[in-house]
């Protein structure tokens, strides 16, 4: 019997396997976010006073912070990295609770704001710049105080939105393949969730809210190398393999499979809107999440 038992589980369990090279390929897992920062220390301080992200040695190699949900690995710059809304990755995020008495908190500390205290539907959201005058927002849909999104601006969210799911694994609902609606006051954008954290994509032209900085219609996505926010960084267990598959896929190469300086192996590949994203072999975090 208990034969028999083990028998339909690995059948199961087979057919769980080929459903999901069927669907595409297995998701990636989010890793981290590469800053470039002109003083990592005070990047350090303003992210664990502001956010409650943690201060680590990443490796015993780099400066980095660790946000429960993946790090921000620091690459120390001597000139002010260029104006991050110039490229596709607009800012990162996290969540809130209390959005009003949040924002008033963050404002008797002293920070800068680059978008004020703004309603969303039942929701709240504020923009805070960094340091290196990167952004970080606080988003309170999520009802906690965790690392939450990273906020892309795109050229085409049909497009982009079907690169993360062949290429990534990332799952976005059916309506993220819509076209660009005609209606000039639609917002056209979309959202996928990996390992806790939200991708979301909006067309360039687009905003949430009148509050929001408004940026020249129909620029051209910079790459984001160079930028306060360098490149995106997803995880697998064996890089290899995905490297092979990215290649046949027709992902452009940047850098091919090496040992990096902050301790890392990985590889670099083009995504879309110029964003830099790194392949590492490492398991997700935590560790025991793996299997």
């Amino acid at each position: 019997m208990k034969r028999v038992l083990l028998a339909a589980a690995f059948v199961v369990l087979a057919a769980s396997a080929a459903t999901v090279q069927q669907g595409g390929p297995a998701p990636a897992h989010f890793h981290h976010v590469h800053a470039n920062s002109t003083d990592p220390a005070k990047t350090q301080a303003f992210y664990e006073k502001t956010f409650g992200a943690q201060p680590v040695r990443f490796k015993d190699r780099t400066d980095a912070l660790f946000t429960s949900r993946g790090f921000i690995l620091l690459n120390k710059v001597d000139q002010a990295p260029k104006d991050l809304e110039v490229t596709s990755i607009r800012h990162i995020g996290w969540a809130g609770v209390d959005g009003p008495n949040e924002f008033a908190r963050f404002k008797d500390k002293g920070a800068q704001f680059h978008t004020p205290l703004t309603p969303l539907g039942a929701n709240w959201f504020f923009y805070i710049f960094g340091p290196d005058r990167e952004i970080a927002e606080v988003y309170t849909g999520d009802q906690n105080h965790l690392f939450n999104h990273v906020h892309f601006s795109v050229d085409d969210v049909a497009k982009t939105a079907d690169w993360y799911e062949r290429i990534l694994g990332m799952k976005f609902p059916a309506s993220a393949k819509s076209p660009r609606p005609t209606d000039a006051g639609a917002r056209w954008g979309s959202s996928a969730r990996l390992d806790g954290v939200s991708f979301v994509l909006i067309y360039k032209d687009h905003y949430y809210a009148d509050s929001e900085h408004r940026l020249p219609v129909g620029r051209t996505l910079q790459s984001t190398q160079g930028s306060p926010i360098d490149h995106i960084a997803f995880s697998y267990e064996n890089i290899a393999p995905e490297l092979d598959r990215m290649k046949a896929a027709g992902v452009t190469i940047v850098q091919p499979i090496a040992d990096r300086p902050d301790g890392v192996k990985s590889f670099f590949i083009a995504g879309p809107d110029a964003v830099s994203i790194e392949i590492v072999e490492a398991k997700p975090i935590p560790d025991g999440l793996w299997r």
